[in-house]
């Protein structure tokens, strides 16, 4: 990297996708201390199941239709400056990469890294039009669906319902028999062995169908940069209608697929083609989905913004957060790693406990991002992948004193 060239300011940043990143933020440590948890009594099992039934995917969703918009707002600005975009955005995904190998291999946690291989392909699409990625979504959407359709009929046409269902069997039980090994190699009070068995999940994990079909994080991705493409985020008093549609789906889509998961019988269906067909179309092979919830908590934000740019200043302390994303996460998965696995401290905890936990280290995020932002412009690990986007080490400290966050939020809306 040479030394201290600096790229143009950021004139367009939408403080909203702040506000949104933060409370991503705050239901991922929700539902990861809840994940850590354990035992406790009957108000403990209440909260875990309020947290399964309205917390888990959502807010992981949400993050992922976030990074997709900030792929949109990267495109834009580099448009705007009449910039090499390609270059800059192939070492913005190395950097990713890193920082994703680093969070899976020793905290165990393997989002980052399917980000970075995801947002690839976004370089394909980056120009298409927003009917074009509309119809990619909804392919990327059905694709899991898609592909077990399609396997199925092969292997039963060709080699009949017996061998497929034996396939099936063992395959799952070989998954099963791996993931509980894995499972207990990573509790091991031995931190070699722990990281021995999370590299050995990442290979197995990597493997996977779901990892290489786009049926997630792409199309989340897509959804993000049409949403950009659109306006939801620039100017969401001018898209009213639409977002409370969108709310509308998503809650339509979560209750729908409740009731078709709670129908859905263990028994192979018969005849077995058919009626595996028939359990597909209950989620519409995939478009109806429980994780688009997060359009109702997406929309609930950006109506209030539409209503009031108050609502900016008023959520500001999400927006602290989320200024501070990927750092604010990495802290975020090393805490629960080291607080609850047997290597480290290998503390065992209530789910109302943990509650407790997830809003005391929200409010300490916060502050100290609130703090970190009034002296520089960037978290520490945002100003290194700059840095290693860029190549070429970017602005670190603010210099001249600034008002507050809090402050600086008002004033930009």
């Amino acid at each position: 990297m040479t030394r201290s060239v600096s790229i143009p300011a950021e004139p367009d940043r939408l403080h909203v996708l702040d506000v949104l990143r933060g409370i991503a933020l705050v239901g991922m440590f929700f539902v990861h201390f809840s994940m850590f948890s354990s035992g406790g009594n009957a108000a403990d099992r209440f909260y875990q199941s309020v947290v399964s039934l309205l917390f888990e995917e959502r807010f992981w969703a949400m993050f992922a239709i976030l990074f997709g918009a900030g792929f949109a707002i990267l495109l834009r600005r580099s448009d705007a400056r009449g910039g090499s975009f390609v270059p800059n955005y192939m070492r913005r995904l190395v950097a990713l990469a890193a920082f994703g190998f680093i969070a899976h291999a020793c905290f165990g946690f393997n989002v980052l890294l399917g980000y970075a291989a995801w947002g690839l392909p976004l370089l394909l699409v980056r120009r298409w039009s927003v009917r074009a990625l509309v119809i990619a979504a909804v392919i990327s959407a059905a694709s899991w669906n898609l592909y077990l359709t399609a396997r199925t009929a092969y292997i039963v046409t060709t080699r009949g319902e017996k061998a497929f269902l034996s396939e099936m069997g063992a395959k799952a039980a070989a998954n099963q028999a791996f993931r509980k090994a894995n499972e207990a190699a990573q509790e091991s009070p031995n931190y070699a062995t722990v990281i021995a068995a999370r590299l050995q999940h990442m290979r197995w994990f990597y493997a996977q169908p779901f990892s290489w079909l786009p049926v997630n994080t792409f199309t989340l991705f897509l959804l993000g940069l049409i949403a950009v493409r659109l306006g939801l985020f620039d100017a969401p008093e001018e898209h009213r209608r639409l977002i409370v549609s969108l709310m509308i789906f998503g809650a339509a889509s979560w209750g729908l697929t409740m009731w078709a998961y709670a129908t859905m019988s263990d028994e192979p269906p018969s005849p077995f083609l058919w009626g595996v067909t028939l359990v597909r179309l209950k989620t519409a092979f995939g478009l109806l989905r429980t994780m688009w919830l997060a359009f109702v908590y997406m929309g609930v934000v950006l109506l209030l913004v539409a209503h009031s740019r108050d609502w900016l200043r008023r959520l500001g302390a999400f927006a602290w957060t989320g200024r501070m994303a990927l750092t604010n996460y990495m802290i975020q998965i090393a805490i629960l790693d080291l607080t609850f696995s047997k290597y480290a401290l290998g503390l065992t905890v209530t789910p109302l406990v943990g509650l407790v936990m997830a809003v005391a280290l929200f409010v300490a995020n916060a502050l100290l991002s609130r703090w970190w932002l009034a002296r520089f412009r960037y978290g520490p690990l945002e100003w290194l992948w700059r840095s290693m986007t860029y190549a070429r080490w970017q602005p670190f400290r603010i210099a001249a004193p600034t008002p507050a966050v809090r402050e600086e939020l008002a004033a930009s809306s």
